[in-house]
């Protein structure tokens, strides 16, 4: 049937954990998007099951930390089992390991079934009303106008989809309805009335679909990486067994039989990944396995202990491999993310992780260009930022699957050393983005030194911005900013500084404003709000006519004054800005914990190394990585750090 033509700037193309992530953004952001999905209903069991600090950090971002945790598995030990010297047909535990992921962060690793996250976001959309998962969605073609692509007002990408009519879902007199995402494609083929087709133009388009992604196929993006004939079994059971570390995360190495990962989960399930065969150049038949045969292998791993279930949630075989794409876009109008440009195996527990943090680079990106608030070339960033992750992630993966595959090595009994090499990379707390564009590098105030690139390019001559990375010594440039607790000032409540950096697209500008409770400390924070009252500040040239003064880039004061010592109405207005209707915000000034005399809580000022006497300034993107370090005095520079990202709103002063 023929169909109509639709417009939209963003079109994400499969509703997984990625492809929710971005949808999330583009609801925040408010620009007109659609998310599609060819299959009927949301991830129900299995898949992916692990979730880091990072992501967790960024979950709570979209306020969806809680519910999560609530349901969780947490964990805290890991322990390592191997062959018993005396005998080694038995295996026993050789090391207790504590999971220490909460010093990376306010979060522990929790472990949950994908489908729970994916609903999780599809509550958030819900609520929101922006958009909605469009489901049983068939994507016929794609298209690209290169000739377009530079034209930020056209619509370069030609989307054709079709989809079933709703009446092939409904319920006939016996009661029988149709399964559409068993039969999507075979009633496509079968009949040319049960399905209404439409053309999408759009503005950019997101490729989310998984490891074998249409979309990938359609824009000619090839995988490149290694696939080794190294085979393991996934499954989730509830399992019955005398074995005595069964809620606990271990790493088992048997002497015989291969090895097994264990991953409790929520409900008394636990996930084994358990190694079955190494083929050697023979076909292996996927289809001849069956959960009796894993648990069946994943007890003689575990001899002398017994392993057995009633109930299977979910089960899957899969082959170790690690592979990733060259480029993560097309002319920066279409993005791919996800499984859709890097796989490997699930054995780190990463894949969910890395992919939603694909997203949360990109999103607000994507956001700030449709809206016009940011130059398109901040897209360059995104691929140049995400592939440097995803090939650390295939060099990591290649020596945990080498562990799992190579038996009780020397670091099968040094767990503990042989896991801290992976845990900063793990928890994402570690990603460290630029320089680039959006990162200046920084300057070594000792030698003068400048960083090389670590995934991207900048021209030191068109910049001529440097982060002092010697202002705040923790507060790694590129890195997300570490969240510590500071006191809201007028209201005396301790909250975390993330807690304040949540995912509404914003820019950030901390002024560490250090102890303005000295009059010489005053003075200088005080210059620094004349310079932001001015018209030809950045809070005000970025600002859309009519918006909020706070509505491209957020200001936010932290001090390291006495809190006693200093009258909120004593702040400059511009840290507390009044709204004729709703008073003054008094949501934007904190006071760091320099007494303690309000409660017991850290020194923010000293957990980022930052000087109380000196202060500094910090900018931070949306997506709460630190962008740029400089003093105080220096608050014109960040309007030229600006300058180079944002697009000017106002032309008069």
């Amino acid at each position: 049937m023929e169909g109509k033509t639709s417009y939209s700037d963003l079109v994400i193309i499969g509703a997984g954990p990625a492809g929710l992530m971005a949808a999330a953004w583009a609801s925040r952001q408010g620009i007109n998007a659609r998310i599609i999905d060819d299959n009927a209903e949301r991830v129900q069991k299995g898949r992916a099951d692990g979730l880091h600090v990072r992501t967790m950090e960024i979950l709570d971002s979209f306020g969806l930390a809680t519910s999560i945790e609530e349901k969780a598995y947490t964990l805290r030990e890991i322990c390592a089992w191997n062959p018993d010297a005396e005998n080694d047909d038995r295996i026993r535990r050789t090391q207790r390991v504590l999971s220490r992921e909460e010093e990376l962060g306010r979060y522990h690793q929790l472990g949950i079934h994908q489908g729970f996250i994916e609903q999780k976001f599809n509550d958030l959309l819900e609520a929101e009303g922006r958009l909605s998962v469009e489901r049983n969605i068939k994507t016929v073609s794609l298209d690209l106008d290169k000739a377009s692509s530079t034209n930020q007002n056209a619509y370069p990408a030609t989307l054709r989809i079709r989809r079933p009519d709703e009446a092939c879902n409904r319920e006939t007199p016996n009661g029988n309805g149709t399964n559409l995402s068993n039969s999507l494609e075979s009633q496509l083929k079968g009949s040319a009335n049960i399905w209404h087709e439409e053309i999408i133009k759009a503005k950019y388009l997101l490729g989310t679909d998984g490891a074998h992604s249409w979309t990938r196929r359609q824009v000619g993006l090839s995988m490149t990486g290694d696939r080794t004939e190294k085979h393991f079994g996934v499954i989730d059971i509830i399992p019955l067994s005398d074995f005595p570390d069964i809620r606990i995360s271990c790493s088992i190495h048997s002497a015989n039989h291969g090895s097994v990962m264990t991953f409790p989960r929520e409900g008394r399930l636990v996930r084994f990944y358990v190694q079955l065969a190494e083929t050697e150049g023979e076909e292996f038949d996927k289809t001849k396995i069956t959960p009796d045969m894993i648990v069946q292998r994943a007890s003689q791993i575990l001899s002398p202990y017994k392993l057995d279930y009633d109930y299977c949630d979910w089960w899957s075989v899969y082959m170790v491999g690690q592979q990733y794409a060259s480029t993560f876009d097309k002319h920066n109008r279409i993005f791919l993310a996800g499984d859709a440009v890097h796989t490997h195996s699930p054995s780190m527990g990463a894949g969910m992780n890395v992919s939603m943090q694909d997203t949360y680079n990109l999103g607000w990106k994507l956001g700030q260009v449709i809206k016009g608030i940011a130059q398109p070339h901040i897209l360059g960033t995104y691929t140049a930022e995400r592939r440097a992750v995803a090939a650390e992630l295939m060099e990591m993966d290649q020596r945990m699957s080498k562990f799992y595959c190579e038996g009780p090595t020397s670091d099968a009994h040094d767990y503990s050393k042989f896991r801290d090499e992976f845990r900063t990379f793990l928890s994402g707390v570690g990603v460290e983005y630029g320089p680039n564009i959006l990162v200046p590098p920084v300057r070594d105030d000792k030698e003068g030194a400048i960083a090389e690139p670590r995934n991207g390019s900048y021209e030191t001559d068109q910049s001529k911005l440097y982060s002092e990375q010697s202002l705040a010594t923790k507060i790694i440039v590129g890195q997300r900013l570490p969240s510590h607790q500071v006191m809201n000032h007028a209201e005396a409540n301790i909250v975390h500084v993330h807690s304040v950096l949540k995912s509404d697209g914003r820019w950030r500008v901390l002024l560490l404003a250090g102890d303005i409770g000295q009059p010489h400390q005053m003075a200088r924070l005080k210059t620094v709000c004349d310079y932001l009252a001015s018209p030809s500040s950045f809070v005000h040239i970025y600002t859309p006519d009519g918006g909020k003064i706070d509505s491209v880039i957020e200001v936010l004061t932290i001090h390291a004054a006495s809190r006693p010592e200093v009258e909120f109405s004593s702040l400059p207005e511009i840290l507390r800005p009044f709204d004729p209707k709703l008073g003054y915000d008094y949501w934007k000034c904190f006071a760091n914990n320099n007494h303690g005399e309000e409660g017991r809580f850290s020194d923010a000022y000293e957990e980022w190394g930052v000087d109380k006497n000196r202060g500094c300034i910090v900018v931070v993107r949306p997506d709460q990585h630190v962008s740029y370090l400089c003093e105080l005095e220096e608050i014109e520079q960040v309007t030229q750090y600006f300058s180079q990202i944002l697009v000017r709103q106002k032309l008069d002063n």
